[in-house]
């Protein structure tokens, strides 16, 4: 729904007839496996001990935020933008596949390094070191998987992605949570490890369906890239180094700050609540339900003959659609809570700031798909680093006194910053010769 705006790409237009109903199928059996695994969760642990799963399920995906940031802007900059002719996809995307899980091993072993060093000179730390192993040792599979998922996002394989980012993970923690039994202690070590589990499959699936997504030239036209290509590439993505990092912040430092500056049971009613609200990404493209709402929207912007209009038209399709998911989930909230148990009532507050939050992410998603086609990098910087400083600076600020309540606001106003400079920017950069 958000592809026309990008014109300079080779960004396949959305699926209609029965292909979109597929599609919107296998999105449906995401968001019920997100929020069953959920439930499955919170429903055997009490909340001070789901809080020490969650927190370790962030150490997890901030870190391979971190280590993937400057990637996954590169690969938005290549194939939203013009690729290069000179460098296959699949070769690009293999060769930056290797790269970023031989650079999080390296920062995975380390860590083992440290926590091995604590084991032994901090005995009392002991058990949350093995508590935390599993997380330590997933982050260069979720560093691999999410990494393959943006790309699969940046080619519009929006279900490819979803699958890659949630399938995996959510299916093995329902089947481990659902089946185990024993103490608290126990418990948490299982579903632990079946995190772990998940994303060394989702970094399988990931590898299998972008090989799918990407295939071999036939053998007249393939080309070998050259060193020199390469070492182009690492320069290039080695640019956006601070601005990845900055992005990472954006969207993981609030959640990091709660996950260190507040209680563990504020920790579990942040995750539960977040995770029902990201199921509202899954179901931005219901629009597909109604092939014709899509033929609709490609005509008007077809018709569109400036960047200006086609821009326009796709922000209010994506407002549209995305204000219709947001409604679907809001009305299934209370029986989705019910699933949670008593324990995660009365986060009405945090509900609505969270359903917000992600309402702003899906209507600012064009203009920020145009923006990095149309790769305007100091205009990009700016608005990652003024956004993500000013929500990390709500988050230290409120995150002390009132907890998941403090870093939901600040996400709220990281996602208001950027999707609002990013709207502003994409206009001005239509009206410019």
């Amino acid at each position: 729904m958000v592809t026309l705006t990008v014109e300079k790409g080779s960004v396949p237009a959305p699926e209609r007839g029965t292909a979109a109903l597929r599609n919107f199928g296998l999105r449906i059996v995401a968001a019920a496996l997100h929020i069953f695994a959920t439930a499955a969760v919170v429903q055997v642990l009490l909340p001070a001990v789901a809080g020490v799963y969650f927190k370790g399920v962030v150490i997890a995906f901030g870190l391979a935020a971190l280590l993937r940031g400057k990637y996954e802007l590169f690969v938005a900059q290549h194939f939203l933008g013009q690729p290069d002719p000179r460098i296959p996809a699949r070769d690009l995307v293999r060769g930056l596949g290797i790269r970023v899980l031989i650079r999080t091993a390296i920062a995975c072993a380390i860590l083992l390094v440290i926590t091995a060093d604590l084991d032994v000179m901090e005995p009392h730390l002991r058990p949350y070191l093995e508590t935390y192993l599993p997380f330590v040792l997933a982050v260069p599979f979720a560093t691999l998987a999410l990494f393959l998922a943006s790309v699969l996002r940046a080619v519009n394989r929006t279900l490819s992605s979803t699958v890659v980012a949630t399938y995996s993970i959510n299916l093995m923690i329902l089947i481990v949570a659902s089946g185990a039994s024993g103490s608290q202690e126990n418990l948490l070590l299982f579903i632990s490890w079946a995190f772990f589990a998940g994303t060394l499959l989702a970094a399988g699936m990931g590898v299998w369906i972008t090989r799918n997504t990407f295939p071999a030239l036939p053998p007249p036209a393939q080309t070998r890239v050259e060193p020199a290509a390469w070492r182009e590439i690492y320069t290039t993505a080695g640019r956006n180094g601070l601005t990845g990092l900055t992005l990472a912040c954006l969207h993981w430092g609030p959640v990091c700050l709660l996950a260190v500056l507040a209680t563990e049971v504020q920790v579990a009613h942040y995750a539960v609540v977040t995770r029902t609200a990201q199921v509202i990404d899954f179901l931005i493209p219901a629009a597909i339900l109604a092939p014709q709402g899509s033929i609709l929207h490609s005509r008007f912007a077809d018709a569109m003959r400036s960047r200006h209009g086609k821009l326009l038209v796709d922000l209010a399709a994506s407002m549209a659609t995305t204000t219709a998911s947001v409604l679907v989930i809001a009305i299934a909230t209370p029986w989705i809570v019910r699933l949670y148990g008593s324990d995660y009532t009365n986060l009405t507050e945090l509900f609505a700031l969270l359903f917000v939050t992600q309402w702003l992410h899906g209507v600012g998603r064009p203009a920020i798909r145009h923006l990095a086609a149309s790769w305007n990098f100091q205009t990009i910087r700016r608005i990652l680093f003024i956004s993500m400083v000013i929500a990390v600076a709500s988050a230290v600020v409120g995150i002390p006194t009132y907890g998941a309540f403090g870093a939901a606001v600040s996400m709220l106003v990281g996602a208001l910053l950027l999707n609002g400079q990013a709207i502003l920017a994409a206009f001005a950069e239509c009206r410019r010769p």
